[in-house]
């Protein structure tokens, strides 16, 4: 198992591959499909070689691991890094434990904490995640979301699968190696994840199909003339649609932009418009 992993990592790391470089969300998918791939190898791994000590098998029911994650939760002390499931289960046991989380975080423990797009978005789920974000956890958005996993400390995890190769399981992990591979996985799509804020801000904004159009050229790396005679417009007023994009996005550079824009699914399906564009809507310059 450890050789499996060792192997999967020198092919690609996940936060090597993806931390500051924008990456695009299929590395992201891949490199969680193959953090999926080597958590079910190890539990599978597990089964066979149950007289190992760098795993725990658990019951995945919910008494179970709300009890476990309780206990990790107590003794975190420097760092955790959580991947929240979207089932209600696990929902709940993220609210059962925020309150200590909470403590811990008042105590100096960095609280990091992804989640789904659809988990974002609904109204219940909103309400967790501002109670979290007020008590200083960090939250981030990513898709998609494979596993439960609760990372204290880089020493031990709790990691739950609900759909593997071998079933629903869960398993306390200690072994170095796995606990590496996790942390890179979490590290990598942290990186490339977007602020559960943000995320709902732009997500739930009605975009104009010009904005949109504009959005795309900025993805692609159009420079500003070819772009404007694509569209219609002078390049004056192409470079007006790019300034309030960029404000509103809260985005650095046209690149920055044009990737959160594919992350939030805003680009239109086709990147040159029928018509030549109309005047610029209320609110540009």
């Amino acid at each position: 198992m450890v050789n499996a992993l060792l192997a999967a990592e020198s092919q690609g790391r996940p936060g090597s591959a993806l931390v500051g470089s924008g990456a695009p969300r299929d590395e992201v998918e891949r490199a969680l499909l193959q953090a999926r791939a080597l958590v079910d190898a190890a539990m599978v791994n597990h089964r066979q070689r149950s007289a190992t000590r760098s795993f725990v098998e658990l019951a995945p029911d919910g008494e179970t691991m709300l009890t476990t994650l309780r206990r990790l939760v107590a003794t975190c002390r420097a760092e955790l890094m959580c991947i929240m499931p979207a089932e209600p289960g696990g929902l709940e046991r993220f609210g059962a434990v925020l309150p200590e989380l909470g403590r811990r975080v008042a105590a100096g423990v960095s609280a990091c904490v992804l989640c789904s797009p659809d988990t974002a978005l609904a109204p219940g789920e909103l309400r967790l995640l501002d109670r979290a974000r007020a008590l200083g956890v960090e939250t981030r958005v990513a898709e998609p979301t494979l596993l439960e996993l609760v990372l204290v400390d880089g020493r031990i995890a709790l990691v739950r699968s609900a759909a593997g190769a071998a079933g629903e399981q869960a398993l306390i992990a200690r072994a170095p190696a796995i606990l590496g591979g996790l942390r890179a996985l979490f590290t990598g799509t942290w990186d490339a994840a977007i602020p559960a804020a943000d995320y709902r801000r732009f997500a739930k904004r009605t975009w104009d199909e010009l904005t949109q159009q504009v959005l795309a050229f900025l993805s692609t790396g159009y420079k500003d003339d070819v772009a404007a005679r694509q569209l219609g417009m002078s390049v004056r007023t192409y470079r007006r649609y790019v300034a309030v994009i960029l404000r509103d996005m809260g985005a650095t550079s046209r690149f920055q932009a044009g990737v959160k824009a594919a992350e939030l699914g805003l680009l239109p399906a086709r990147a040159l418009p029928a018509d030549g564009p109309a005047d610029p809507p209320s609110g540009y310059p």
